[in-house]
């Protein structure tokens, strides 16, 4: 990976009502008694080059369930997830799905009825901290597994933590909101929604940034439009589909195109809980879904999984989108490891084919699959 140039030295502000200032605002007479031959030449600054930029992306992530008894951990005392993985996610910038409310205090029983209910404590997402994440999104169906606190707690949790939050519920407008990432010299948009939801809207509590798939574009183009000058990269983080299904549906696939229409450069998913196809559209890409990263499902092909890494061009291309085979390993405890050999082969075996099948053919690298962009003729 390309290091990043040395940042220019901004000069300290001017007061605008000094004689510098002045001199900026106006041009500067030249005095009568010095030749135009003596005068210094204006100064060209050299072109700043942009060094290429690296994003990665993984999918579901949750610490534990609740059982019938109590609440079940997936991690154990003293394990660490995210370590055998590391260096595969490391990148600019490392993004993640968090389907798990956080609290400060997490209690033994789950304050909802449903079957599946989710949960962590703000000791166990110290393990985000290690793995290298940088913002996480809260977009997603299980939001409400905490109630109220977790709607609330979540996000503060996260910012204590120095993660940025994506797709916080929120008391006050706007619910859809572009988070603001700036790495290298780049200036990277990330806006994460959901269009699941396990539960209604509530009176007088934070909104979930839920919306139908098919409104996507009608409401999110608005938003979209509005930070594309301000950024270099905008990318959507979405939480969408049906569970275990093997492909997306028509009209995901029709919002995602228009998203990228409209100006997004990137669309990631997740929620189905299997590994979904990426497409390549024009010079830019979707990955319907990156399935499960650290969850208790580990059954034959939920615990297929993977790393997204996402590399831009100094003219904001998609130059090449790489995908890192995984999967979960079921001791000493659940976690995520890169899929090497046999299960390596079976992990790519399907999201090659899933991608074929959606009109893209990925590139075999090693391990990996690789999405070659086209940037000879610019972004």
């Amino acid at each position: 990976m390309a290091q990043p140039t040395a940042p220019a030295v901004a000069p300290a502000p001017v007061p605008e009502d000094s004689n510098e200032a002045a001199g900026r605002r106006f041009e500067e007479p030249v005095p009568e008694d010095r030749s135009a031959e003596e005068a210094e030449p204006a100064k060209v600054e050299p072109a700043v080059t942009r060094e290429p930029l690296e994003i990665t992306f993984v999918g579901d992530i949750i610490f534990g369930r609740y059982r019938a008894s109590a609440f079940d951990p997936i991690v154990g005392e003293g394990e660490r997830p995210f370590d055998d993985i590391f260096e595969t996610m490391k990148s600019d910038l490392l993004v993640g799905n968090l389907e798990t409310p956080l609290v400060y205090e997490l209690p033994v029983k789950s304050p909802i009825g449903a079957r599946f209910a989710f949960g962590a404590s703000k000791a166990m997402a110290q393990h985000l901290v290690d793995g290298g994440f940088a913002a996480l999104s809260l977009a997603n169906n299980h939001s409400f597994d905490q109630r109220t606190d977790g709607l609330l707690q979540s996000p503060k949790i996260l910012e204590e933590l120095g993660i940025v939050p994506l797709g916080a519920s929120r008391s006050e407008p706007p619910i859809f909101r572009v988070e603001a990432f700036e790495r290298r010299g780049w200036k990277i948009g990330l806006l994460a929604v959901t269009s699941r939801r396990n539960a209604p809207q509530f009176p007088d509590t934070p909104e979930l940034p839920f919306l139908s798939t098919n409104d996507f574009e009608a409401t999110l183009g608005p938003v979209i439009d509005a930070a594309r000058a301000s950024h270099d990269l905008i990318i959507v983080f979405v939480h969408w589909g049906e569970e275990y299904a093997d492909a997306p549906g028509a009209h995901q696939q029709r919002q995602a195109r228009a998203l990228l229409d409209r100006g997004a450069d990137l669309v990631v998913g997740h929620h189905p809980h299997v590994l979904q196809a990426i497409e390549q559209y024009g010079k830019k890409a979707i990955a319907y879904s990156l399935g499960n990263f650290l969850f208790e499902n580990t059954h034959e092909v939920p615990r297929l999984t993977g790393v997204l890494r996402a590399r831009f061009s100094g003219n904001s291309c998609l130059e090449t989108l790489t995908f890192h085979p995984a999967y979960i390993k079921r001791t000493p405890s659940k976690h995520p490891v890169p899929a090497t050999k046999g299960m390596g082969k079976t992990v790519r075996a399907r999201m090659s084919t899933l991608s074929e099948a959606q009109g893209t053919k990925l590139e075999a690298s090693g391990e990996d699959l690789v999405l070659r962009g086209d940037c000879a003729s610019g972004g």
